[in-house]
């Protein structure tokens, strides 16, 4: 089964500092947006969510603090149209179908990536190929990785009472290099809120809201010569939280908790030989969730719901350079994915092949094709049901002068609904369709270099039409959701982003911008209540500004960020309101350099204003708050 790859198109620009948008070499043909180690350990981020809103065009929905559940989705899609990548290997979990933002920490990262595609780039799986856009997050345990660090060790303390600490040691030789990295966090989340109920406003202390969580993995890697390498990756998680809820119709004495763990293992093998470039890989995911109502109101008197899920996945890509202008990528992988729990009647399961063929041709400016097609086989309450569908995509993008370029980006892309859709308690739902988009964008870049400095800025007009759009919403009342396909809607909007960055002798001066505006609508019935009415949590406006100021050992960032009034649900009314808030941030690091090691001091002031708001509805957020951390390297 044969896919033609997806197109794209990337940007040649002088690299600086702490942003970059544009390919790494001259294979690297994705678009890309870019953020380095140090950009990202400045904002001292409790997760990869906080650090993911930076990026244009994604919007994270946030359901609390430290530990909240956290999602990202992609001009308005579902999350799952949005492939999480660490260190070449798929993360999104069985069951969820997407990848919890809340349980992975920043601390070990040292890139990020917002890939829009990739076709003939072998460390990307195919599954992630095949979404609408791939976050690509490498790590001290990614062999192509920059740290050249043999220890690392920090503690950090915030308000509300939250405590961590983390390590890594490092060992490299000629042919092996091993890494072992861990972190444990606490949190105690009894942050005070004041909240408007219409006319009512509603002063409290958040409650049942505290998280104790461990993260480790340990990486191997073996290159016998300068052809092939070896890697062996394990990494687990293990949490417990409690769950506070929404703050409205919610009883305070309730105690709702969810405990889990998850183990990951993968082994990858890379082979590169003249015009040759193979990547292959073995992946195994296992996660068990316990979600626990000690007041639950039934015979029991408590509901104790448990779900283990497990994913294996095996795959293969082989790139060839025909000539210098004309490249070519072919692969296949198999996944399967179970799910049991003690609610269920019948445990199901499914299985995807997946193949795609992608090719790069540097003719008249670069053209970039990709075609994957996806066999899936699944097993639903006592039924067995296959499907097929063929994923193509196509770019083509050329220079206007030495400074500008232009393309123009077409994809078509789909989603399984997860197991918790399908599943989960009482808004599961066995009867939902394969959601499907088309996703058209044209892009403007202009770079224009100066003495010392240089600018970036990114123009991306966007549209997107997807059918069968699964959603949460009432189904019976208030209280009583599930996961529905809704029919039909699109999205429509631009995004714009400029970077601009100057140094002057030992000073270093930068800024960003980021802005996205999207109208999403729903277009399902037109004699429906909410025809042409916008989406729920899908904000007209949101953007950033950060600005960055450096000199020696000093280093300052100051951070505004906005998003705009959004609907609670799809029905256009004041009820269902939601308003608008903007945020503002500020840190500052010292770093002191000892021989060969050094120690750093960092420290963030988060929501300086002390604004009450909430992201999803009845969900508020702290007011004012710090962290500290200090970190030792050597």
């Amino acid at each position: 089964m044969i896919i033609t790859s997806c197109p794209v198109f990337g940007q040649e620009v002088k690299p600086i500092e702490e942003v970059v948008i544009s390919p790494i070499n001259d294979k690297e043909n994705s678009i890309q947006v870019e953020l380095s180690k140090d950009k990202i350990q400045n904002k001292l981020a409790n997760d990869l969510g906080q650090i993911l809103s930076l990026l244009p065009g994604l919007q994270i929905k946030n359901y609390g603090d430290v530990g909240g559940l956290k999602t990202v989705s992609f001009r308005s899609l579902g999350a799952g149209h949005t492939a999480l990548v660490q260190d070449h290997s798929s993360v999104s979990t069985t069951q969820s179908g997407q990848a919890d933002l809340s349980s992975f920490p920043v601390d070990f990262i040292e890139k990020l990536e917002l890939i829009t595609l990739s076709p003939t780039r072998t460390h990307i799986p195919i599954h992630a190929k095949l979404a609408g856009v791939v976050v690509n997050v490498e790590s001290v345990h990614s062999y192509v990785g920059t740290n050249t660090r043999n220890l690392i060790v920090g503690a950090q303390a915030g308000s509300f009472d939250q405590y961590e600490g983390y390590l890594m040691l490092q060992k490299r030789s000629q042919k092996w290099a091993g890494t072992l990295t861990g972190k444990i966090r606490s949190y105690g989340g009894a942050y005070p809120f004041t909240y408007l109920n219409g006319n009512t406003t509603i002063q409290d202390r958040r409650v049942n809201n505290s998280l104790l969580e461990y993260f480790g993995t340990l990486s191997t890697q073996f290159s016998p010569n300068q052809y092939h390498h070896f890697q062996l990756r394990i990494s687990g998680n293990d949490y417990k939280k409690d769950l506070a809820g929404a703050i409205i119709f919610y009883n305070s004495n309730a105690a709702q908790y969810l405990n889990g763990y998850g183990l990951n293992g993968s082994l990858n093998h890379e082979f590169k030989k003249n015009r040759w470039e193979v990547f292959s890989s073995v992946n195994y995911q296992k996660n068990n969730l316990q979600y626990l109502d000690s007041t639950y109101l039934n015979s029991q008197g408590y509901l104790d719901s448990r779900y283990y899920s497990n994913q294996f996945d095996i795959q293969s890509q082989a790139a060839y350079s025909i000539t210098e202008k004309l490249e070519i990528l072919a692969g296949s992988s198999l996944i399967s994915e179970q799910l049991q729990g003690k609610s269920l009647s019948v445990n199901p399961y499914r299985n995807t092949s997946e193949s795609i063929l992608g090719i790069e041709w540097k003719a008249i400016g670069k053209i970039l094709m990709q075609v994957g097609a996806q066999g899936v086989f699944e097993k639903r309450d006592t039924i067995v049901q296959s499907q097929w569908n063929l994923l193509p995509a196509v770019s083509w993008s050329f220079d206007l002068g030495s400074k500008n370029k232009i393309g123009i980006v077409y994809r078509y892309t789909c989603r399984q609904p997860s197991f918790n859709e399908l599943y989960y308690q009482q808004i599961g739902n066995t009867k939902l369709r394969t959601e499907k988009a088309h996703i058209a964008s044209l892009r403007y870049d202009l770079t224009l270099p100066f003495k010392k400095g240089i600018s970036q800025t990114m123009v991306q007009p966007f549209y997107s039409y997807i059918y069968d759009k699964i959603l949460a919403i009432p189904t019976k009342n208030l209280f009583i959701w599930s996961i529905q396909n809704i029919g039909i809607s699109d999205a429509m909007g631009v995004e714009f982003t400029e970077f601009i960055q100057k140094k002057i002798q030992n000073h270093r001066l930068g800024a960003r911008i980021n802005y996205t505006f999207q109208y999403t609508q729903d277009l399902s019935d037109p004699n429906g209540p909410t025809y042409r009415h916008v989406l729920s949590y899908s904000p007209l406006h949101s953007g950033s500004l950060e600005l960055d100021y450096s000199w020696k050992k000093l280093s300052f960032f100051f951070l505004t960020s906005y998003l705009g009034e959004r609907y609670a649900m799809n029905q256009n009314i004041p009820a269902n309101l939601l308003e608008g808030y903007l945020l503002f941030d500020a840190g500052a690091a010292y770093t002191q350099k000892i021989k060969n090691s050094e120690l750093t001091l960092r420290l963030t002031v988060n929501n300086i204003a002390n604004k009450q708001y909430a992201y999803i509805n009845y969900f508020v957020m702290p007011g004012t708050h710090f962290n500290i951390r200090l970190q030792y390297a050597l």
